[in-house]
């Protein structure tokens, strides 16, 4: 048996470590197709709240479709997942900020306009919670796009936040319908 030289070897590893290197570079993976949920047949969408993050890292909706959001915490600390446009978001971030020194015991209720309410589900350590959410048909309309974040003080500022991406039953992300929105997966930008 003739053995395999240094070069033969050495160019092996090298293919390996590119091809490794590529895989990771490929960008978010694609979103499989989807059975959008109904009122009779809701799809179950799970959100994991943890010290300081949400998984997923992006969120995936069929505009219309029904889902049970089931949030479970998975910190050590209270969460809670608020699902919207920045709008939403600034507004429940401006409530919570008003809690930030409240003394310790129960947290605070906080409340924010109906018309900027989204659907929010507060989660104690290792809870899980389930609200059923009929996904606005306009969203992906929405300018700035839609988000999942925590406003528990500070919570945002650590990164709790994610994108809500919005696709297709094929699991295709949809184009924006907005010339302003440059897509239906955007960065979180805070007005004012």
């Amino acid at each position: 048996m003739r053995p395999i030289s240094l070069s033969v070897c050495l160019a092996g590893v090298l293919l390996g470590a590119a091809l490794l290197v590529a895989a990771c570079n490929a960008g978010p993976a694609v979103t499989p197709p989807i059975l959008p949920g109904t009122s009779a047949d809701p799809r179950e969408v799970v959100i994991i709240a943890k010290d300081y993050l949400f998984i997923p890292a992006v969120l995936d909706l069929v505009p219309g479709e029904t889902v049970i959001l089931q949030v479970v915490n998975g910190g050590l600390v209270i969460h809670e997942a608020v699902v919207g446009p920045m709008p939403v978001q600034d507004a429940w971030e401006a409530a919570e900020a008003a809690t930030a020194d409240a003394p310790p015991g129960p947290t605070p209720r906080v409340s924010v306009p109906p018309d900027l309410a989204g659907p929010r589900i507060v989660v104690t350590s290792g809870e899980r919670r389930d609200a059923a959410w009929t996904v606005p048909a306009s969203a992906p309309r929405d300018r700035g796009g839609w988000f999942v974040g925590c406003h528990i003080p500070g919570h945002w500022a650590q990164g709790m936040v994610v994108p809500v991406r919005f696709v297709g039953p094929d699991g295709v992300p949809l184009a924006a319908t907005d010339a302003g929105t440059g897509g239906t997966l955007q960065a979180p930008v805070r007005a004012g």
